[in-house]
């Protein structure tokens, strides 16, 4: 009997529950363990992973199409990076792209298990990481698009960034869909760094960064696809992904990327538009203490129209003419109405301080004399934004959100005609500074003139597009 039950201890018998070994004896016995290479699930069928149903799969080719539409901004984005950060050098970015792939590697390693075993790991990696290194080099090296900084002509798409965005998506498969969706959210964080990164260090442009994101999710799909036919169960250590309904928490807290394009309102009997408007960016956040209620800011910074007073071009047009740069901060209000599980209305309500960055523009005739100078001021003023928002949830975790904001921003401005400027750089040239001046305006760099000075509140209309990070 003590042999039997060694035997019993040491190699459980797949049996029912009770089993009668004779003479009485019933023993419980508990069921096989499952072998180690295979999924510790009741069920052992072949993954059924629908390349084209996986939420990122559809994020990669919107983001693919994205920086197809976004490119038009390229020059407008450059702007804002040389008007704001135009020091901007660092190199962190060559090792933030591994990041999210050494997170999946010492989560392992501490031996908590993600989706696949060490094994079906580094294969599923390795072909992600080569189909992504193909599609990115063939690219760069077929179109030879020069870098914003002029260095090389191997610019699109951003191998940084796809290589940030592989490695994000890898441990998005691997623990946020399996353990904890702050997983995911950490790795895309890390990812979207990288890529800002690299447009902020003047190597790439906005469109090289954005489809750069998009070969690197779409690479990883690829990748788990192509391992799933090759290993079926074997090393599959959870269940895969499905396409299953999204659980959509009470308080829709969140925080958000945007781009958007701004337009401006304003009296076109009075002003004359000068400029276009351009591209915008912006980052928002809240946290909603109830399900509809909540308090949170965003921080802007856009390219918006300029415009003059038609008396001051009555003889002349503006030279080169540039949107006006604007950085904004502000908080308030934020507001949330739920039209259906996965489908939300926003509204919000902002107050906050708004800067123009430093603008000169020169007025000049039909045969290209200098008639004036436009300056406008950089001091700060106050800027209230009401807007309106309807928020698509895709996923646990996870929103897209289109918005439209009305920005009511104020411009200073001050027009110096060219016989003050001339008189005054004459003086200047001569070794005294001509009269006296306010010294919290200089009409002309350097020259101590102060023009005619105008204020106009002007209402810039915002509308664009978020990804949300939503923290139910």
């Amino acid at each position: 009997m003590a042999a039997v039950a060694l035997i019993l201890c040491a190699a459980p018998l797949r049996a029912a529950d009770n089993t009668s070994l004779g003479g009485g004896l019933n023993l419980r016995l508990s069921p096989l363990s499952p072998p180690t290479d295979t999924l510790a699930f009741p069920s052992l069928a072949a993954p059924k992973y629908d390349f084209w149903k996986q939420r990122t799969t559809q994020m990669g080719f919107g983001l693919i199409g994205a920086g197809a539409i976004l490119s038009s901004a390229d020059v407008a984005t450059r702007s804002l990076r040389h008007d704001y950060l135009p020091t901007f050098r660092y190199h962190y970015d060559d090792y933030l792209q591994y990041s999210p792939l050494a997170i999946t590697y010492a989560l392992r390693a501490f031996g908590i298990e993600g989706r696949n075993s060490w094994e079906r790991a580094l294969v599923t990696d390795a072909i992600s990481a080569g189909i992504m290194v193909s599609a990115v080099y063939a690219v760069k090296y077929g179109l030879g698009r020069l870098r914003p900084d002029g260095s090389t002509y191997n610019s699109f798409p951003s191998g940084h960034t796809a290589m940030a965005f592989t490695a994000a998506t890898i441990l998005h498969k691997e623990y946020g869909t399996t353990v904890s969706p702050w997983w995911s959210i950490a790795g895309y964080s890390l990812a979207t760094i990288t890529g800002v990164s690299r447009a902020l260090n003047n190597r790439h442009w906005l469109s090289d960064v954005v489809v750069g994101a998009g070969v690197g999710i779409l690479s990883t799909e690829l990748g788990y696809l192509i391992a799933d036919r090759i290993f079926g169960t074997r090393g599959l250590r959870r269940p895969v992904e499905e396409w299953e309904p999204v659980r959509v928490g009470q308080r829709p807290s969140y925080v958000g990327i945007g781009v958007a394009h701004n337009l401006l309102v304003y009296d076109r009997d009075r002003y004359a538009l000068v400029a276009p408007s351009s591209i915008g960016f912006s980052i928002e956040g809240a946290w909603f203490f109830s399900e509809r209620l909540g308090v949170g800011g965003a921080a802007k910074v856009g390219r918006y129209a300029q415009i003059v007073d038609k008396n001051l071009l009555q003889e002349g047009s503006i030279c080169e003419p540039a949107p006006i740069n604007n950085l904004s901060l502000a908080a308030g209000i934020f507001y949330n109405h739920p039209l259906s599980q996965r489908i939300h209305l926003g509204a919000k309500t902002l107050v906050g301080v708004a800067r123009n960055h430093r603008l000169q523009n020169s007025v000049v005739d039909d045969n290209g004399g200098l008639l004036a100078t436009i300056d406008y001021d950089n001091r700060e003023h106050l800027t209230l934004t009401a807007g309106l928002s309807l928020r698509f949830v895709v996923g646990d975790n996870l929103g897209v959100r289109i918005y439209a904001d009305y920005n009511y921003l104020r411009s200073d401005y001050s027009l110096t005609s060219a016989s003050e400027t001339l008189g005054a750089a004459a003086n200047l040239w001569g070794g005294a500074n001509a009269g006296a001046y306010d010294n919290s305006y200089v009409g002309v760099a350097g020259t101590g003139v102060a023009g005619d000075r105008y204020s106009e509140w002007r209402t810039p209309l915002t509308f664009g597009v978020a990804v949300d990070a939503l923290l139910w």
